[in-house]
């Protein structure tokens, strides 16, 4: 397998066209037809046809699988590489991270900020990704942990290095009438009739605990993500409800009550692919985390 053919198919349907194609990659335009009209002979279909314009390129059926399958191949060498790299020269190389978007501004603060100043040359791809995208994403290679909002599927494709338990609040702003609560909510029942805004991977966990003590919330927003949801309870708009980690920042203005319901339950989870080895620098990480981030908010907790 020559993946220099792969990487040029790549490069030609990017690039449109076999003409531009040759001119970034540096090489002749004859030598890079020759390849293409290889790899359709190696796997027995056509891959490319001609679009529209004169020179322009396009991938049949066969082509936009073989497309996807060469990137994860030349994602995975490249990963490779870098992975050799990292064992052979120590505490440098790039982390691939995957995470949903909520968790990035803590994970640079409270993560990445601190352990860039114990380790310089340590690098960072970080891939902003929605629960199954993440999942996605370590299947194929693109990164090498998820820290995921949600269940992780329990079978054998994943691994779960550790996760910690995150608590529910109530967060309003202190003019917002529907926000008049002290100490901390113990049943949803409080907040049945004040206006939330919720975000969409915990919408389910919070209707089914209300449709338990027979009533429907009152689901004003449904926000993507949980940034989202702070910003509309920032604006007064309506109360989020939504979990945080201990000793989150909050935006300017938001208030915070605790909500003690045992069945609103979600973790903070970072999990791997089974069977994969974990690169030095991202051991270091994960060790890293668990003895100064996770044992820091034990302590504050």
């Amino acid at each position: 397998m020559n993946l220099n053919y792969y990487r040029n198919f790549l490069l030609v349907v990017e690039a449109g066209s076999l003409s531009r194609a040759a001119e970034i990659a540096n090489i002749a335009q004859p030598a890079i037809t020759r390849q293409m009209q290889f790899l359709e002979k190696e796997f027995g279909a056509k891959l490319l046809i001609s679009g529209r314009g004169k020179h322009e390129l396009k991938l049949t059926d066969a082509g936009w699988i073989f497309y996807k399958r060469a990137k994860q191949l030349c994602q995975l060498e490249d990963e490779t590489y870098r992975e050799i790299q990292d064992y052979t020269d120590g505490m440098k190389g790039t982390l691939t991270i995957s995470m949903a978007p909520s968790r990035t501004p803590a994970f640079i603060s409270k993560v990445a900020v601190p352990f860039t100043a114990l380790h310089p040359n340590i690098r960072y791809e970080i891939h902003e990704s929605f629960h199954i995208q993440l999942l996605d994403d370590l299947l194929k290679g693109v990164s090498e942990i998820g820290i995921a909002n949600a269940v992780i599927p329990d079978n054998y494709k994943f691994e779960i290095l550790f996760s910690r338990p995150e608590q529910f609040y109530l967060l309003g702003t202190l003019n917002n009438p529907w926000f008049a609560l002290d100490g901390s909510v113990e049943s949803l029942q409080s907040v049945r009739d004040i206006p939330l805004v919720v975000s969409r991977s915990h919408r389910k966990m919070i209707e089914d605990v209300c449709r338990e003590d027979g009533f429907t919330p009152n689901i004003f927003i449904e926000a993507g993500t949980k940034t989202s949801a702070l910003n509309f309870a920032q604006a007064g708009l309506a109360v989020a409800l939504i979990p945080l980690e201990p000793k989150e920042s909050l935006p300017d203005g938001l208030l915070s009550v605790p909500v003690n319901e045992p069945r609103l339950s979600i973790s903070k989870t970072f999990v791997k692919l089974k069977g994969r080895e974990l690169s030095a620098p991202m051991q270091k990480l994960i060790d890293f985390y668990k003895e100064n981030v996770m044992e820091h908010m034990d302590h504050i907790e």
